[in-house]
């Protein structure tokens, strides 16, 4: 179970605190290979997983994430208030239909879970039902590769994550029937407002349902298609869900073909951010794949009728969120070559004949060979494939997977000039090409690094060129445009936007490749991910510190003020909402403490957020040792990186901060216009309820490491003392904890007796 592994790497958190002392620090170069990587297919799909992991949402990301910096987000769309402010349903209907949308009658409705689109936190609809159903395709069609690669286990957490979400956003009555379906959660209008890590966010978030009255069938049929693939991919290794996973797409698609076909609102929800064009692709798509997972003729009767009207739409784009002709029309090819029947079938129901349509293949054929070639999109100088300057990549990536797969059923199994093609355009995309660069996030030295991620970036704003907190491994962002050219910044989300959707059609295509052309010098990075950089192990990912700069404003007589910018950090993914910071001076040659005047400049947290820092003071520490505390009740200051600037001085009475404490140590600059990057301020405090958190204090006390979960005395270790004083607290006895937080040892917000058990078995080892 993950957390009781958490809890006992914790448990060793004081030696590896130690070790880290005297060891060296730990190079990015240590854990990524040279720019040659662009030939190791097994490394691609390793990294290309990645993503998902970054982009988690819900209750159960720190169960599931591969990333320590990421943790549970957006936990309140568990509570979506049931009305018509956080809903686009009626009155009528939630009257009608709450014992169904909310079945424990608190009046919420729960749609938590699923993934963020992008660098953003809206969860919309078509691309993250396309990101489901195109990672499932990738792995039912080269599941061997994953097995190879050990990355079999990877890929399942994230497809169940992707299809656990689409059922419980599934609202049936007692007959199994789906009365409602939720799409979409956030807007992108509020969304795009903020840049603050997920586990910060505290934004309004509405949900968007598809009902009866309003049915959206590319919605539904989008998502029945992830369900019955994952059907596909579990089915024997776990049927129990992999049943549950198909019944719900059964009733998704029996949905869809119960209720008048068409296009989903497009100003419902995803506005002009992700503008749906057809719903006929995606019923075809989901149609194919109920028909593989069930051989029901019903299910490939109701996809070919629609292929009928469309027949030729598969050579004109790439597999992507808005258009999956491609994957569908190499379903019906696979179909057909299991029983030859379907052309056949398919003549009959179009009335089309022998001479318009000779076999179905020959339509993904063409759509390579026009990639090939430039009659769809372009070709770069340097032979790269572009088709459109939004996510170039995820396009490219897209028709390779497409070539793969043609040459899975069409060569023997065995790579043509088609999957030889495909090849040359990955390893273009992962370093070879004239500027040696790989367009996926730490892949090797040479590899983009300013994702336009909120997330992984840290920084309170996209345009801050300073270096991202953490490195989004494995993400494909935008990618270069027709000209071979890139601008590696984070602002720049035409080139390095990363999303659900890029990724999808990428890990399938790593995954192809391994297949043909895997070999034994393909190795995967070994321990992966390595340790995040601004973690350091000290602490279990719960430092807080201080970065800032300073400058003095001293006038004539030397009247005048210090000025001091900060931002404060943390590398914790669980906020805190009470924390302050504490500048520490001395006052002893100041005539009275009183002369002394304390001046906010600014507040980002305020002007953006609205979360105004508190300045107070001077208050006394001790002997001629003062401090001036800012605070921010009610707003996680540490994981926003918000800029605060204050100014502390007198205009009566010289003043000389050189022996003031807090600025030990700080950078000095010219102005506070300073824009280069700030650095660590060892001694501006930082306090977490009043009890020291970051930070050196003037008599050096510094904050006590915890290990975890389960150390409520802060000792840096999980024994039976803490197991007693969990015990005495839950008895009212009067105790002291020195982190409350650290007693809710199974993480589900509450202190309980579970808590205590829970306890027991980590201290004793029995799980």
């Amino acid at each position: 179970m993950k957390l009781l592994k958490r809890l006992s790497c914790a448990a060793t958190a004081v030696f590896t605190a130690a070790f880290c002392l005297s060891a060296p620090t730990v190079q990015m170069t240590q854990y990524v290979s040279a720019a040659e990587d662009y030939e190791n297919f097994a490394k691609a799909l390793q990294y290309s997983q990645y993503l998902y992991d970054a982009n988690m949402c819900g209750n159960d990301v720190d169960e599931n994430t591969r990333f320590s910096w990421r943790g549970d987000c957006h936990t309140y769309d568990s509570q979506l208030p049931l009305n018509t402010e956080y809903t686009n349903l009626s009155d009528s209907f939630i009257s009608q239909y709450k014992d169904i949308l909310d079945p424990d009658g608190d009046g919420y409705v729960d749609v938590s879970g699923g993934f963020h689109d992008a660098g953003d936190h809206v969860k919309f609809g078509m691309p993250e039902a396309y990101s489901g159903s195109t990672l499932g395709w990738g792995y039912y069609e080269f599941r061997d590769s994953y097995a190879k690669t050990g990355q079999d286990d990877h890929i399942e957490t994230i497809l169940r994550y992707f299809n656990d979400y689409f059922m419980k956003c599934t609202f049936r009555d007692q007959n199994g029937d789906v009365v409602a379906f939720c799409y979409q959660v956030g807007e992108g209008e509020i969304d795009h407002d903020y840049w603050n890590a997920p586990e910060n966010d505290s934004m309004k978030r509405k949900g968007f349902f598809l009902t009866g009255e309003k049915p959206q069938t590319d919605y539904v049929a989008a998502t029945a298609a992830s369900l019955a693939v994952n059907y596909l991919n579990f089915k024997d290794t776990d049927k129990t869900y992999a049943d549950e996973c198909l019944d719900y797409a059964e009733a998704l698609y029996e949905f869809a073909m119960s209720h008048d076909k068409e296009l989903s609102d497009n100003e419902d929800g995803p506005r002009s951010f992700y503008r749906s064009s057809k719903w006929e692709d995606d019923y075809c798509w989901a149609g194919m794949w109920l028909y593989k997972a069930t051989k029901n003729t019903v299910y490939l009767d109701e996809a070919l009728g629609v292929l009928g009207n469309d027949y030729y739409a598969p050579p004109s784009y790439v597999h992507n969120w808005n258009d999956v002709w491609t994957g569908a029309m190499c379903l019906i090819s696979e179909c057909n070559d299991e029983d030859g029947s379907i052309l056949d079938r398919y003549r009959t129901i179009s009335g089309k004949n022998e001479y318009e349509i000779s076999d179905f293949w020959s339509q993904i054929e063409k759509q390579i060979q026009n990639c090939m070639n430039g009659v769809m999109g372009t070709l770069s100088p340097q032979g790269y494939f572009f088709l459109d300057k939004w996510g170039s990549a995820r396009y490219n990536t897209a028709a390779q997977l497409a070539a793969l797969v043609y040459d899975k059923y069409n060569n023997n199994g065995k790579p043509s000039e088609y999957s030889e093609w495909a090849k040359g355009q990955m390893e273009y995309l992962l370093g070879n090409n004239n500027a040696g660069t790989a367009y996926v996030v730490g892949y090797n030295e040479n590899a983009v690094k300013y994702p336009h991620h909120r997330a992984a970036s840290g920084l309170s704003r996209c345009e801050d060129t300073s270096e991202q907190k953490h490195v989004l491994y494995g993400a494909l962002v935008g990618g270069p445009d027709a000209n071979d050219e890139h601008i590696d910044l984070t602002k720049e989300y035409v080139y390095n936007e990363v999303t659900i959707d890029y990724n999808a059609a990428f890990v399938g295509a790593c995954a192809g490749l391994y297949e043909f052309f895997g070999d034994e010098s393909m190795e995967v990075t070994p321990d992966f991910p390595p340790p995040d950089k601004n973690s350091g192990g000290e602490s279990g990912g719960n430092n807080y510190w201080v970065e800032g700069f300073y400058t003095e404003q001293i006038q004539n007589g030397g009247i005048g003020c210090t000025e001091i910018t900060m931002y404060v950090c943390s590398d914790s993914v669980k906020p805190k909402k009470d924390i302050s910071v504490r500048y520490y001076f001395c006052a002893a040659g100041m005539s009275s403490v009183s002369d002394m005047q304390v001046n906010q400049l600014y507040d980002q947290a305020e002007v953006e957020d609205g979360a105004d820092g508190v300045l107070s003071g001077p208050h006394l520490y001790k002997d001629d040792i003062y401090y001036v505390e800012v605070k921010w009740d009610g707003y996680a200051i540490a994981n926003s990186n918000k800029k605060y600037q204050f100014q502390i001085g007198s205009w009566s009475t010289p003043w000389d901060s050189s022996d003031d404490w807090s600025l030990q140590g700080m950078l000095k600059v010219e102005s506070n216009l300073y824009e280069g990057s700030p650095e660590k301020a060892a001694n501006i405090c930082v306090y977490s309820d009043g009890v020291l958190v970051g930070g050196t204090e003037p008599d050096g006390n510094t904050p006590i490491v915890s290990a975890g979960a389960g150390d409520l005395n802060k000792d840096g270790s999980i024994n039976t003392t803490d197991l007693v004083l969990l015990q005495k607290y839950l008895v009212k006895i009067s105790v002291t904890i020195a982190d409350t937080d650290a007693a809710d040892v199974n993480g589900d917000g509450k202190i309980n007796v579970l808590d205590a058990i829970k306890l027991r078995r980590v201290i004793t080892g029995v799980e």
